[in-house]
């Protein structure tokens, strides 16, 4: 199965999964966008956290694999009276321009070692010099969990690999924690996530 069918057949309800508001830690942390500035959410599912940002000003671009996950996106996103420009497409390939964006967001969003790598090296190209990227996603402490992610040990996060991946990078905040999830029927409960906000040098 594909990755466009697997979330296809995720999304093929009326409900949105992983719910309509915004990522706690994203809410949090992101600041209001000053005039003209662009955020991109790759790997954004039905749009939440999209539109959340659109909300507070930026210029949204983001992505998903499933075009029935987009369209509940674009739903949102009319229905919040936002405009995100919703595509289809691969996050791993998204064909954006680089140094296009002041901010990055990721939210559990998990692959395996190499298309993990790929992933993070796209992201950082298509930040703009003193961009910011924000993430959380899981540690291995999430696998007997059952607030969501996967349950291969290779798909999951460390500290030190972050710190690794954007030595480059201004690092503001990495942490782990344990925290209670409720993003719609899919993120319930205990959660072991670990958070990071990196700027792009100038």
């Amino acid at each position: 199965m594909s990755a466009s069918e697997f979330w296809n057949t995720r999304y093929q309800t009326d409900d949105y999964i992983f719910g309509t508001e915004p990522n706690d830690f994203i809410r949090a942390v992101v600041p209001q966008a000053q005039a003209g500035q662009t955020a991109y959410a790759p790997a954004d599912g039905e749009g939440r956290n999209g539109v959340y940002l659109a909300s507070i000003g930026y210029q949204v671009s983001s992505i998903d694999v499933s075009e029935l996950a987009v369209a509940k996106a674009a739903a949102l996103a009319q229905k919040q009276q936002v405009t995100v420009t919703a595509l289809v497409g691969d996050a791993l390939n998204p064909q954006l321009p680089d140094n296009a964006f002041d901010l990055i967001i990721v939210c559990f969003m998990h692959f395996l070692p190499e298309d993990h790598e790929r992933f993070m090296a796209v992201n950082k190209q298509l930040l703009k010099p003193g961009g910011l990227f924000v993430m959380e996603g899981y540690t291995i402490d999430q696998i007997p969990l059952s607030s969501g992610g996967p349950k291969n040990p290779d798909m999951m996060m460390s500290e030190q690999s972050l710190r690794d991946t954007f030595s480059e990078f201004d690092i503001t905040l990495i942490q782990q924690t344990r925290r209670y999830l409720s993003e719609g029927a899919r993120h319930q409960g205990e959660a072991a996530t670990i958070q990071i906000i990196a700027q792009k040098p100038v």
